[in-house]
């Protein structure tokens, strides 16, 4: 059984994103023993060249916007995400998210099932 945690921010691992699009603060996930779900934050910088358009077979995602304007697709249609929006995109429906704005953009990131379960199949 996984233990008990209370991170902090200040104290979460932070890694680059993939594309040069900013950074992530690594929350709980498998490091930290939880083997069904994956939270962490993702800090995009201002005009990053955005995520690829995607889903996942199995996995819900949630985000929880913590600060500034980010710019969701999902299955073609576009919406702009602003501080304390809260998306739920479930399992199957394509999706990318971008900090098309001039300023940083952090948004919190929640999926589950996680670990093995978790895929990224490209749809672009």
């Amino acid at each position: 059984m996984p233990d008990f945690r209370i991170l902090n921010l200040a104290d979460a691992p932070v890694t680059p994103m993939k594309g040069d699009r900013g950074t992530q603060l690594r929350l709980i996930n498998a490091d930290v023993g939880a083997k069904k779900v994956d939270v962490h934050l993702n800090r995009l910088d201002p005009k990053e060249p955005g995520g690829r358009y995607h889903h996942h077979t199995e996995a819900d995602n949630v985000y929880i916007v913590k600060r500034g304007q980010g710019q969701l697709v999902v299955e073609g249609t576009t919406y702009i995400l602003k501080e304390d929006d809260v998306v739920y995109i479930p399992a199957g429906q394509k999706h990318s998210l971008t900090n098309v704005y001039d300023e940083p953009f952090e948004i919190f990131e929640i999926y589950t099932p996680a670990g093995e379960q978790f895929d990224f199949v490209l749809d672009d």
